[in-house]
């Protein structure tokens, strides 16, 4: 806990350096004032725990049980209210800190240490680097692949000052799903005080981990999710995620600390006299205090085996795959120490009895999975993912941008399939951060894990070795399963992991006698006015994010952009997309969406629609790599070339700016030859030079690329 007062728990090495620093002459009678502070400190357990703590703690548990449930977390309607109840946390967290800044003698003000504080603020300080309109000519040195991009077409993607990323809206989208992971890790660390506080967060994991494969048994034929019929799954389980592979991340992980938790938890029976007839042996396995132990230890592994059989189930080769890893790490810790190399058996019995419990279930077509090698799909994002870092390699193209640059590397064979992630979340991370984002967060998670590895060598304590060595396993498995997969970009997956490194930190750290934890922590009372400036800043940073995140979940309920598999597409009008507008100016889906909504409601000449031109131009400047507003913008330009000779060549130069967003589009290359073809016969002085002749070769690319399009090249725009 971060605060020593209040019935508060810090860490007791901490403690007794401020005992040890009294003169020895004042020692016994500074020790009485303060003897019952240091007890509090050391021993909460002895002490009602105050409502705030049980508050807080209850709230952020809820929010790990809610997450999964809800999807995953992946709709609107879910991952704004996260976000919301994660910022008003912290900002209760972070009062209570000013209040104990005021009223706690400065000696005794004794903080945790917010482990991994100096990646959090990198990564901020990256998403602000990414977002913030910076002079064109830093922009153009640090990434000049984002210039070419912008001045594609008209060049109206340009202006004086520009962001970094390609798309702002989608970075800060992107950052704002993954703030309450990061706000939850922290809570949770100043919000755990004890060892039966562990065992309850433990368990919550668990029993959300048990209610997915029961939930998802009970609905496997149907593949219903709380009634709506998930059509993406097939015969695979799924639980509450609508990917089976993200279940398969979710059921990966606890599946571990599962296992970590029945090795902290596992009792031994006493041992039999020596000398026993083997009747007298059994007799004596009958009896409760022999019985008992072995009992309690299968029925804790059954729950935990269910996990895995489950896990089979999902079909995700990623995700089996990583619980081998994961099995792997945590038998080469063991390993490393002399006393637990017994873990070996249980876990060679354990991955043998699920598969052929998984077997006797009937999960032999799920297992056959990994006879089929045809990944080309995932293996062209992943080579576009690196070709776009060699594109961006020092910030990347903005975080939560892949999608639209992608185009520009997707090849012919996924024509019609739009891929908004890597399928790898190390190397969409490269790709949109470029290497100082991926150096700083991969860097982060190996010194956290090795941190971690370290501090669990050092301890002796039965339950640390065993929850500590699944929670181990768990970040192994997790991150590895990211390599194949994109669990991260999941929020009920990325608050799961996030609770467990909090769960396997306060772990490694905890003592039981007496009990406290010993990770590092700070003395904020010798700097009180720093304190509380900081603690004013965090506030203001979290009451800026709820006002962004608030008036953004006010725009997506006028004019629904984001995917929502659950809820069918609404018909918007003009008038939702401008309610949208005044609540985020950010989005540029809005720019466009009112565009077309005008051009819908108003099919008259143009100059009753309002100004189409100018909210196309506005998109094309918040989102420059996304080629449909370069396509939209042509088609207006072309439809309306009357009333200017400029519309001409503007449609023609946005034509050959969308095929350059993405060259293997057969049907952008058709366009804008039929488009050449017609303005060289009526209009030839209106060509731009650098498109005159190139009628012929975009023809002949259009038909190598869909040969069904010969007969629609004849047909005039």
């Amino acid at each position: 806990m971060p605060f020593i007062g209040r019935k508060k728990l810090c860490s007791f090495r901490d403690a007794m350096s401020v005992l040890g620093s009294e003169k020895k002459g004042k020692r016994e009678a500074a020790l009485k004032p303060r003897s019952a502070i240091f007890i509090r400190a050391v021993s909460p357990l002895s002490q009602e725990v105050s409502w705030g703590q049980r508050a807080l703690l209850g709230a952020a548990v809820s929010l790990l049980i809610f997450a999964p449930l809800a999807y995953g977390a992946v709709h609107p309607w879910s991952y704004y209210p996260l976000g919301l109840a994660a910022a008003l946390l912290s900002l209760i967290l972070l009062g209570q800190g000013l209040i104990h800044l005021g009223i706690t003698p400065p000696p005794w003000l004794v903080w945790p240490r917010p482990p991994l504080w100096w990646a959090a603020l990198g990564f901020m300080g990256l998403v602000l680097l990414q977002t913030i309109p910076l002079p064109r000519v830093l922009v153009g040195f640090i990434s000049p692949r984002a210039i070419h991009l912008r001045a594609l077409g008209n060049g109206y993607g340009l202006a004086d000052f520009l962001p970094l990323s390609l798309n702002p809206y989608a970075t800060l989208l992107e950052a704002l799903k993954l703030w309450p992971a990061l706000v939850l890790f922290y809570l949770l660390i100043y919000a755990v005080s004890s060892r039966t506080q562990l065992k309850g967060l433990a368990g919550c994991l668990l029993a959300v981990g048990l209610f997915e494969a029961i939930y998802g048994f009970w609905q496997f034929r149907s593949s219903l999710i709380w009634g709506w019929k998930n059509p993406y799954t097939g015969l695979r389980l799924c639980g509450t995620f609508i990917n089976s592979d993200h279940l398969a991340s979710f059921l990966t992980t606890v599946t571990l600390l599962g296992f970590g938790l029945f090795l902290a938890e596992r009792r031994k029976a006493p041992p039999l006299p020596e000398g026993l007839s083997g009747r007298e042996r059994l007799r004596r396995w009958s009896r409760a205090e022999y019985l008992e132990p072995r009992l309690r230890n299968g029925a804790w592994l059954f729950l935990v085996l269910l996990l895995a059989v489950a896990l089979i189930f999902t079909g995700s080769r990623g995700g089996m795959l990583s619980l081998t890893v994961g099995f792997a790490v945590l038998g080469g810790l063991a390993w490393s120490r002399q006393a637990e190399k017994g873990h070996w058996y249980f876990i060679g019995a354990f991955v043998a009895v699920a598969v052929l419990y998984s077997l006797f279930l009937g999960s032999s077509p799920y297992l056959g999975r990994f006879l089929d090698l045809d990944h080309r799909a995932r293996y062209f994002a992943f080579q576009g993912a690196l070709a776009l870092w060699r594109e961006f390699p020092v910030l990347g193209a903005g975080l939560g941008t892949f999608g639209e640059p992608f185009y520009r590397f997707q090849p012919a064979e996924l024509r019609g399939i739009r891929y908004l992630q890597t399928h790898s979340d190390w190397l969409q991370l490269l790709a949109e951060t470029g290497l100082l984002g991926f150096l700083l967060l991969a860097g982060a998670w190996l010194w956290f894990f090795l941190h971690l590895t370290k501090k669990w060598r050092e301890r002796q304590d039965p339950f640390v070795r065993g929850l500590g060595l699944g929670g181990l396993a768990g970040l192994a498995a997790g991150a590895f399963h990211a390599l194949g997969e994109f669990p991260f970009h999941i929020p009920g997956f990325a608050l799961t992991y996030a609770g467990m490194a909090a769960l396997t930190y306060l772990t490694v750290h905890h003592h039981q006698v007496p009990e406290h934890f010993s990770y590092a922590s700070l003395t904020p009372g010798k700097y009180l006015r720093a304190a509380t400036w900081l603690l004013l800043g965090l506030m203001g940073l979290q009451l800026g994010f709820m006002v962004r995140a608030w008036h953004w979940w006010q725009a997506e309920r006028a004019a629904p952009t984001e995917l929502d598999s659950t809820r069918p597409v609404p018909t918007l009008t003009a008038e939702d997309f401008r309610r949208a507008l005044a609540c985020n100016p950010w989005n540029s889906r809005y720019y466009a969406g009112l565009a077309q909504a005008l051009e819908a409601e108003n099919p008259g000449p143009a100059a009753d629609r309002g100004d189409v031109a100018g909210l196309l131009r506005q998109a094309i400047q918040r989102a420059p790599a996304e080629w449909t507003h370069r396509f939209r913008l042509g088609e207006f330009y072309l439809n309306n070339y009357q009333q200017g000779p400029e519309f001409l060549a503007a449609a023609l130069k946005e034509f050959s700016a969308a095929v350059a967003l993405f060259p293997e589009s057969g049907f952008l290359h058709y366009r804008l030859a039929a488009a050449l073809d017609w303005a060289e016969k009526y209009y030839s002085g209106l060509v731009p030079s650098e498109l005159r002749g190139r009628s012929g070769y975009h023809r002949e690319y259009a038909l190598t690329l869909e040969p069904r399009l010969g007969k629609a090249l004849t047909a005039k725009p």
